[in-house]
This record gives C-alpha cells, sequence and structure tokens, in this order.
C-alpha cells in the first residue's frame, strides 16, 4: 500500500485546503490529489438513481461527453456496475471480476471500452444518506499492460468516503452563502426534483403535508410548483426557490399568523406572551417602555387578539403547525 503518510497528507489536504476551492472546480482539484496516491489516465464521478434508473450529473476527467453515448448502448451489460451497487463502499476493480480475455470479448469492450480506451476500471459507489441516490468514482486506465493492483483497490476503497463527504461540505458551503435570511428548514434539490440535501426540519415539513411521501423525490406536486417559479405556497407554508444552475436552493416560511408579524414584533410579543412585563422587555432590548407597548399593540392587531391570554394561545398553535427547528 502508498505510503501511510503520503495518504494522510492528501486526506488532511481534501478537508483543509479543499475549503477553499470553489465548487465548479473541486472535483477536478480532488482528482489531482488522489492522482499523487493513484496513477490513472481518465476517470468519471458522477450521481445516479435506482428507481427510477438514471445518470443525474456527470464530472469527466480527461475525456469527452461521447462516453455518455457510448455507454448506453451497453450499460445493462456493464458487471463492473452491478458488482459496485451490490457492494456499496468497496472498490473494486475490473480485473477482479472478469480475466482479461473475457474482458475483450464483452460487449462492454466492444462498445465502450475499445473506443475510449479503457483497458483496466477501478469504481467505487457510495449510497448518499439524505437522497438515497449512488455517487460513483471510477478510475481508468489507457495501458492494456497496467492493471490496477490490490494495494491500488484498498487506497481508492479507503479515500472514497473522504471525496464524498469533502466534496459535499463544499457543495453545501456553495449554497448555504446565498444571501439573504437562512431559514432552519431548506433543501437543495436538482432539475429532476430529486433532494441533495435537506435540514431535518424541511423533510419534516413534507411529511407533515404529504403523510404517505418517502424516498429521496419530492412530492409530485411539489415539485411541479418548485419548476414553475420562484415561490410556491403549500397551506401555512412558502417555498422560496433560488435558482443555482443545475440545482435550486429551497428555503422554507411560514404564511400563518407569526408572518404577519416584523421580527421585532415578534421577538416582543414572544417575551410578553411568556410573562414578561413591559419594563423588563425594555431593558433587555434597550427600548424605552413605550416602545414596546407600541410592539405589542401593532402584534395585538395583527394577530386579532385582545390580551395577553389570546396571545399566548394565538402564537403557541402557531409554532405548533410549524415543524420541529422552525420555531425561532
Amino acid at each position: 500500500m502508498a505510503d501511510a503518510q503520503a495518504l494522510n497528507r492528501v486526506i488532511l489536504s481534501l478537508y483543509r485546503e479543499g475549503r477553499e476551492v470553489p465548487l465548479g472546480r473541486y472535483r477536478a482539484w480532488a482528482l489531482e490529489q488522489i492522482g499523487s496516491l493513484l496513477d490513472f489516465d481518465s476517470a468519471c464521478w458522477g450521481n445516479a438513481s435506482a428507481d427510477p434508473p438514471a445518470l443525474h450529473e456527470m464530472h469527466l476527467h480527461n475525456c469527452d461527453r461521447r462516453i455518455v453515448e457510448a455507454y448506453a448502448g451497453c450499460s445493462e451489460n456493464d458487471f463492473l456496475r452491478a458488482a459496485l451497487v451490490a457492494h456499496p463502499g468497496t472498490a473494486i476493480s475490473l480485473g477482479d471480476l472478469a480475466t482479461r480475455e473475457t474482458y475483450l470479448q464483452s460487449r462492454l469492450y466492444r462498445q465502450f471500452g475499445r473506443r475510449l480506451k479503457v483497458e483496466w476500471a477501478l469504481g467505487t459507489l457510495l449510497i448518499e444518506r439524505t437522497s438515497s441516490l449512488y455517487e460513483f468514482l471510477t478510475l481508468w486506465r489507457h495501458d492494456p499492460r497496467r492493471p490496477f493492483s490490490e494495494s491500488e483497490r484498498q487506497i481508492k476503497e479507503l479515500v472514497m468516503p473522504h471525496l464524498a463527504a469533502t466534496h459535499r461540505a463544499v457543495w453545501l458551503r456553495h449554497f448555504l452563502r446565498l444571501p439573504g435570511h437562512l431559514s432552519q428548514a431548506w433543501a437543495v434539490v436538482d432539475r429532476r426534483g430529486f433532494l441533495r440535501e435537506a435540514s431535518p426540519p424541511f423533510v419534516a415539513c413534507l411529511r407533515r403535508h404529504w403523510p404517505a411521501w418517502s424516498g429521496s423525490q419530492l412530492p409530485e406536486a411539489l415539485a411541479a410548483g418548485l419548476q414553475a417559479g420562484p415561490a410556491h405556497v403549500v397551506g401555512a407554508w412558502r417555498f422560496d426557490v433560488t435558482d443555482c444552475g443545475e440545482f435550486r436552493f429551497v428555503l422554507v416560511r411560514s404564511t400563518g399568523p407569526l408572518a404577519q408579524l416584523s421580527g421585532r414584533e415578534r421577538e416582543i410579543a414572544v417575551r410578553y406572551a411568556s410573562g414578561e412585563t413591559h419594563a423588563v422587555i425594555a431593558s433587555a432590548l434597550a427600548l424605552s417602555p413605550a416602545t414596546v407597548r407600541n410592539h405589542i399593540a401593532h402584534s395585538f392587531r395583527k394577530l386579532g387578539v385582545s390580551n395577553k391570554v389570546e396571545l399566548a394561545l394565538r402564537l403557541e398553535a402557531a409554532v405548533q403547525r410549524l415543524p420541529a427547528g422552525m420555531a425561532e
């Protein structure tokens, strides 16, 4: 196996230097780091779904888009892919699945390998926790005299979870840097309507409105609504959509009573309903008691209540309608 110190340096680089690499360049940069441990000529790193079976997006290293159409004609005969799906997390070498002679006679080689100089392959597939999508990385060698060794297979298996984790971290930072107020209920979805990342409150929101929902695709009605425009209202929730190229960043906001209050009105109303006096609230927020009274009066009018008990009940009911994590 490669020198342990070299392996450790690459993994640390993924977590440290990788934080500063822009999302659009991360995969190319990470493959350069892996190249110091594993020599390869080309690679394919992407995501796919099993049900329905579809390739979602893919980064090609040192090869062109012809690979997609070339592979489509023989994907059903890809015994390496079948092995990767059957053993997620395990790095598998093409040479361990079939003899060289068998591979050269296969449809996979005749329609794909020979055309694109894929003589040897080393792949790993992981299943994303949030979306249940497959994340895969396959390395290729073009020289028939240079198969991948067992030591190289072990290195690939050790490194792959770190590649996936650091890529996801860069990916999330890209979206969480978007301007504006970041609700705790958020998700990143692709153009097919698949959840790529989501906070627990977002998932709770979906399950509350669509009790039968499960899986990695958004409920059909919500997916259609998000495709239609920058905002979609479902019951007491508004889904705000920011288009980010191949992905969409979705924030969930309440459209109920709490949404009628300004941030300051909401803060004061919650304090007042919990039993704090005008003077205590004014002191805590560096406001005059008169200003606190004005904010409370505005909150009463907006929420249609006339006393502290009604205010407390109205606020409690509004919070209970929200998914956990959206109450603040």
